[in-house]
């Protein structure tokens, strides 16, 4: 029939509530199943580990199941039994069925519900073991017995085996359930994608550490998630939004999904050089350098101060840019002056590798005699990946020039990677 009886109402002196009818009402108040009128089959969220299988500590022919509370919907009538096992429960595997000699045989450890209603011998809840058959290529058992179970786990026996040890069990069990609204813990995507979603849902992704909610199409991520590289956040934000952000521990950058890819956005920058986002390379003491006279000469820096992946350096003057985007480049040097003569020029320049007429900045002063020069210049611009950027040195004084260096950390070049 369509419309059932309500929780709760009765018939003086006598109620009308089938045990169909009070499972059903039991159902409205838990996590929503394939219909709207079905609740979720499972373990109910709870501390410990509800319904794991494990070995006995020390290993013998045992299982031991941990207690729980589970919702199961049958597979004959509707509503949803609710059943409990309220204290650990141990099942010998191995004493009336031992280990085959020659071959490996699948047991099983399940929860059945029987139900004279439905033709069942008793309206007994058990958890128990089916054992299975041995074989060159084992497969489970058939279940005797009433169609209402869930399996908890499935025991790979192999030859001549005397203990159960926990390598040989394999986790089965049903996903968590919770009451409507709540949060539903996920082990993993498997489990999440077998949930019957809808909008609204909110899972935990107990292997991610984070919040999932289904809006009536998709899984989508809120909040910043956290990955462990690029290739982990595709491989697992598969439905992102438009302007989703999400932080990646390889690289300390926080991604942005575009529309079409995700963008390394915003730099939190870190102490390695493949989650720091800056360079800095210094001239000290003993490392001068001769600049020829009317001549442009490449500024060779031979101490890295702390360095990054997204700049590769070549003979200590040539800075390839890996990663594209905007950047900020600063120089700063100051040189010996000329002992003696007239007024003298300097130029300092950051310009291509190969091309020093291509210059993103530059600094040009006269200076008197005995002045030592001291230039500095920096830019901002967009560069693409592979950029190969000097820093340039002209002066036209009568002699050459090398570097004053007494002034500390004066003489460097830095470069900053800042964003997209």
């Amino acid at each position: 029939m369509a419309e059932r009886n309500s929780w709760a109402v009765s018939d003086a002196p006598n109620g009308v509530i089938t045990t169909e009818d009070a499972r059903l009402a039991i159902s409205a108040l838990m996590q929503a199943g394939p219909t709207a009128v079905t609740s979720r089959s499972g373990i109910r969220a709870g501390q410990g580990d509800p319904g794991r299988v494990v070995a006995a500590p020390t290993p013998n022919k045992t299982v031991m199941v941990q207690p729980f509370q589970m919702f199961m919907r049958p597979m004959r009538g509707i509503g949803s039994y609710v059943q409990t096992l309220d204290a650990v429960k141990e099942l010998d595997l191995l004493t009336d069925h031992p280990a085959h000699s020659q071959h490996a045989r699948h047991d099983l450890i399940i929860a059945q519900q029987s139900d004279k209603f439905y033709g069942d011998n008793d309206n007994g809840f058990v958890v128990t073991h089916v054992p299975g058959s041995p074989s060159a290529t084992p497969d489970d058992p058939t279940v005797p017995g009433s169609a209402d179970y869930l399996v908890l786990a499935r025991i790979r026996i192999p030859a001549d085996a005397t203990t159960i040890t926990e390598p040989m069990i394999e986790d089965r069990r049903p996903g968590w359930v919770v009451g409507i609204g709540g949060v539903a813990p996920m082990r993993g995507p498997a489990e999440r994608d077998a949930a019957a979603s809808y909008n609204g849902l909110t899972a935990y992704r107990q292997d991610r550490r984070w919040l999932e909610i289904h809006d009536g199409s998709r899984w989508r991520v809120p909040s910043i998630p956290v990955c462990s590289s690029l290739a982990d956040i595709t491989a697992t934000i598969t439905h992102p939004r438009l302007g989703q952000l999400v932080f990646s521990t390889e690289d300390r950058l926080i991604y942005l999904w575009d529309g079409s890819g995700w963008v390394g956005a915003v730099t939190t920058s870190g102490t390695t050089a493949a989650t720091r986002h800056e360079a800095r390379y210094e001239i000290r003491q003993g490392q001068g350098q001769n600049f020829p006279r009317n001549s442009y000469t490449p500024i060779e820096f031979r101490t890295p101060v702390y360095s990054t992946d997204d700049v590769t350096v070549t003979n200590n003057s040539v800075f390839t840019l890996n990663r594209a985007g905007l950047w900020h480049i600063s120089v700063s040097q100051r040189l010996l002056a000329p002992g003696s003569g007239g007024d003298y020029t300097c130029y300092l320049g950051i310009t291509d590798s190969q091309n020093v007429d291509m210059r993103y900045a530059n600094s040009m002063v006269v200076y008197v005699p005995g002045s030592p020069a001291a230039l500095s210049c920096s830019t901002e611009n967009r560069f693409s990946a592979g950029t190969q950027l000097c820093a340039v040195l002209w002066t036209n004084a009568e002699a050459n020039r090398t570097h004053l260096l007494h002034e500390g950390a004066v003489n460097n070049i830095a470069l900053t990677w800042l964003r997209p």
